[in-house]
């Protein structure tokens, strides 16, 4: 007979004092999984702002080119291809000489990632260079086709045309498609082209005469879909350019957990949470979250889903406007982090199922949970009679 030890961690702390209201198995180190998202987005409205938009510097002399990738991953390849274009146009000489460069950021994957689709090749790894959102679509005016013969883990460049297996297709090799699109907007404005890679910390763009800066959306905005569809992809790359490279994570968010008076014992090797190695004490997980967004508390509930919307599409209905808060799934881990705000009350809190299979059972324990640790069942109840 199998026995499975499973186990929770339930943390209520009161919004505003972050005194503890309710507190069963806070001291247990917990995978956080998807909800370590929303502890890096406090981190990050706290420390580079909601307004704040990753960089990509454009730069020429003569017929050079520089392309200085820091990590936009919304960068489109459509956009790429215009602004090479339109530099390249203006250029005399018969040969564009094109550096793109982007900062060393270490390792490409965050450390025990849980995806087992990156044997497959269909995750772009987290580089400077990850733009388009790490997918490639068919675009004919791209040259990008599709072929569904090929297999899932090719892609084939010809002359005039970039073959992909399938609709969606996440590139793992971020450079090729940079290449492609670079020459293939050359050659159309009748350049030869010779491209250099520049992997180095070091960037300098004095002596430059013609240089644009190419901005990401807001913070704010990025953040958004980004936590309400869980989206891993994108909150590592935001991690990664916060921290200098996706292995370097843990380090800027233990500085930050010093920041607020915590004890900095914490282990992290991500942003999305992804990592199975990620450790975080339950309590230290909910204070983070409560401290960190004072003074900003209404930024970070606008970035969280609220039940109807995103990964709460299906939960907690009856709390609508009640609940913002991150869910976290990995398996034999659920999760749930955020704010809970009542008639009279408001709670920051997090429950933490470990080692439990069906994640369907622990999604409706934590449910359950928060329905009747919060007091909502009898603030929704107040509310009924107060319309009669």
């Amino acid at each position: 007979m199998l026995v499975l030890l499973s186990y929770f961690s339930e943390v209520w702390l009161r919004e505003g004092t972050c005194e503890p209201v309710r507190l069963r198995g806070e001291n247990e180190y917990v995978v956080p999984a998807s909800t370590l998202k929303s502890m890096w987005a406090v981190v990050l409205l706290n420390t580079l702002g909601p307004n704040y938009r990753i960089p990509t510097y454009v730069a020429t002399k003569g017929n050079a080119l520089v392309l200085r990738f820091t990590g936009d991953y919304t960068l489109s390849f459509r956009k790429l291809d215009s602004v090479v274009s339109e530099k390249v146009r203006r250029m005399r000489g018969k040969t564009a000489y094109v550096l793109v460069s982007f900062p060393r950021w270490g390792d490409r994957y965050g450390y025990g990632w849980a995806w087992d689709d990156i044997k497959f090749h269909r995750v772009s790894p987290i580089t400077p260079v990850s733009i388009n959102r790490g997918i490639v679509k068919p675009d004919t005016s791209l040259g990008i086709s599709l072929d569904r013969s090929l297999p899932l883990d090719s892609v084939v460049f010809g002359d005039t045309v970039a073959l992909i297996p399938r609709r969606r297709y996440r590139y793992s090799d971020p450079l090729a498609f940079v290449k492609y699109v670079i020459r293939r907007a050359a050659i159309r404005e009748g350049k030869r082209v010779k491209i250099e890679v520049q992997e180095s910390d070091r960037f300098s763009l004095a002596g430059f005469e013609d240089v644009d800066t190419l901005y990401s959306p807001p913070l704010i905005r990025l953040l958004r879909p980004t936590l309400t569809y869980s989206i891993n992809f994108a909150m590592d790359m935001m991690v990664a350019h916060y921290s200098g490279g996706i292995t370097r994570a843990g380090r800027y968010f233990r500085e930050f957990m010093g920041n607020l008076g915590m004890d900095t014992t914490a282990y992290v090797f991500d942003g999305s949470g992804l990592s199975r190695y990620n450790l975080v004490r339950a309590l230290d997980a909910v204070y983070l979250v409560c401290a960190g967004t004072r003074g900003i508390d209404s930024l970070v509930k606008e970035v969280l889903p609220s039940p109807g919307n995103g990964t709460l599409r299906r939960r907690l209905l009856e709390f609508r406007g009640m609940v913002h808060a991150k869910t976290g799934t990995l398996f034999g881990v659920s999760a749930l982090l955020g704010f809970y705000t009542g008639c009279n009350d408001r709670y920051v809190f997090g429950i933490y199922v470990q080692n439990s299979p069906i994640t369907r059972y622990s999604r409706d324990f934590i449910d359950s949970l928060v329905v009747w640790s919060s007091g909502g069942k009898r603030c929704l109840t107040a509310k009924e009679e107060s319309k009669k």
